[in-house]
C-alpha cells in the first residue's frame, strides 16, 4: 500500500500550485520582451495555415504538449486522466507524472494508463534523475513499456531536491546514470528541468549523448522552489525565499539555442529541431514566441491542470482552442505562410536580453573549443 507521506505529499504539491491564491509562479519569462514582426498586407488565409507538426513518429494537430504533472494522488488521477482524454481529442502530446510512485507501489499503475486514453499520440512516461541510480535500468524500461508509453521523459529537479524534505542531495552520478540507460532502452528518452532551466552548454551534450529533444523549462513558471517552501514551517521559509526564481529565464536559453542552430556547424547539428520550449508560457503569444525562437514544441502544465480542475474538459478544449487561434494568428501577421517559414522571421530583441542570451552562447564555444583540444591530443 503507498505510504501515508508519499500520498500526502503529493497531494500538497497540487492543492498549492492549484490554489491561485499562492504565489508560485515568477512570471520572469521574458517571452514578453520578445516581439513579432507585424506585416500589415499577410500574404495567406487563415484557413491554409497548417500548425501540424510531427513528433516521435506521431503528426500532432499543432506543435502543443501537455507537460508532466503530479502523479500518486487520487485528484492527480483523475486530472491526468482527463487530461489525456482532451490532448487524445485535440490532438496534442501528453506527459504522466512521475513513475516512481509505480514503481514503489505497483497497485498505482492504473494512474498512468494514459495511453488509451490517447492512442494516436505521443504520451512520455516521466521520471526524476534521482531515481535512475535507485531503480535498475531493466525495471525501469519494463515499467515504461508496461503503461505502453511512447518515450520517458527525465526531469532535472535539483533545486526541488534541495529544498525537499527527504529530498536528494547527491548529484555526483545524474549524468552517468542517463548515459547507461540511453545504452539500454529502444525508446526516445528525453531531458528536462524544472522550472531552472538547462542551458545550451549542457543541453548539447545530453544531444550528443543520444537524447531525442531537450525541454528548456525555464524561470518563469512554477517555482519547485516556492512550491516546497509553502510545505515547510515558518522558521524555513526565509533560507529557501533567498533562493526563489532561480535559474535561466526561458526567453533567454530560447534565443541562445536559436542563434546556434542558426550558426551551422556541428553544436547546430546538434540543437537543430531537437529543442521543447516550456516555463511560464502561458499565453498564444509566449507559444509563438517558442516557436519562433525555434522550439519544435510547446509544453506548459499548470494553466492545463488549473483549467482541468476549475472547469473541466471544456475549459481545457477552450484553452487549447484560444491557443490555436492565437498561433494561427501569428503565423499571419508576422508575414508567414506556414509554420516553418514563421520559425525563420526576424525578432525583435532587447539589447540586454540579447546580450545575456550570448553569454550562454560563449560557454557552449569555450566548451566546443576545450572539447576539440582534448581530442586532438
Amino acid at each position: 500500500m503507498m505510504s501515508g507521506f508519499l500520498k500526502n505529499r503529493k497531494q500538497r504539491h497540487l492543492q498549492i500550485c492549484l490554489n491561485r491564491k499562492l504565489q508560485v509562479e515568477s512570471g520572469q519569462t521574458g517571452m514578453r520582451h520578445i516581439e513579432l514582426p507585424h506585416r500589415s498586407l499577410p500574404v495567406t488565409d487563415v484557413n491554409k495555415v497548417s500548425l501540424e507538426v510531427d513528433f516521435l513518429g506521431y503528426r500532432l494537430k499543432m506543435p502543443l504538449m501537455i507537460s508532466c504533472m503530479t502523479g500518486g494522488s487520487d485528484k492527480g488521477r483523475r486530472l491526468n486522466k482527463l487530461l489525456a482524454r482532451v490532448a487524445g481529442e485535440s490532438g496534442i502530446a501528453i506527459g504522466t507524472g512521475s513513475i516512481r510512485v509505480m514503481l514503489k507501489y505497483p497497485e498505482t499503475r492504473s494512474h498512468f494508463l494514459l495511453k488509451a486514453l490517447a492512442p494516436d499520440l505521443p504520451v512520455l512516461a516521466n521520471i526524476g534523475a534521482a531515481q535512475l541510480g535507485e531503480w535498475d535500468h531493466k525495471k525501469l524500461i519494463e515499467a515504461v513499456k508496461s503503461i505502453e508509453a511512447d518515450g520517458l521523459y527525465v526531469h532535472l529537479n535539483s533545486a526541488q531536491e534541495l529544498f525537499q524534505d527527504g529530498g536528494n542531495r547527491n548529484f555526483s552520478g545524474w549524468y552517468d546514470e542517463l548515459y547507461r540507460l540511453l545504452d539500454q532502452v529502444d525508446f526516445p528518452v528525453l531531458v528536462k528541468e524544472t522550472g531552472a532551466g538547462i542551458p545550451p552548454v549542457e543541453g548539447i551534450r545530453l544531444l550528443r549523448a543520444g537524447i531525442s529533444y531537450v525541454d528548456v523549462a525555464g524561470r518563469g513558471g512554477t517555482d519547485w522552489v516556492a512550491v516546497e517552501t509553502l510545505r515547510k514551517s515558518k522558521k524555513h521559509i526565509v533560507a529557501n525565499n533567498a533562493l526563489r526564481n532561480w535559474g535561466y529565464p526561458t526567453s533567454e536559453l530560447l534565443l541562445a539555442y536559436r542563434r546556434i542552430s542558426r550558426d551551422g556547424g556541428d553544436m547546430s547539428r546538434a540543437v537543430n529541431g531537437n529543442i521543447i520550449a516550456s516555463g511560464g508560457l502561458r499565453t498564444a503569444r509566449d507559444f509563438a514566441v517558442a516557436l519562433a525562437c525555434g522550439a519544435r514544441l510547446g509544453a506548459a502544465a499548470l494553466p492545463f491542470i488549473r483549467y482541468a480542475a476549475e472547469e473541466g474538459a471544456k475549459g481545457v478544449h477552450a484553452y487549447i482552442a484560444s491557443l490555436e487561434r492565437g498561433l494561427k494568428a501569428a503565423v499571419i501577421l508576422s508575414g508567414a505562410r506556414s509554420l516553418d517559414d514563421f520559425r525563420k522571421v526576424d525578432l525583435r530583441i532587447p539589447a540586454e536580453m540579447l546580450r545575456r542570451s550570448e553569454i550562454l552562447v560563449e560557454e557552449c564555444i569555450r566548451a566546443e573549443e576545450a572539447h576539440m583540444k582534448v581530442k586532438k591530443r
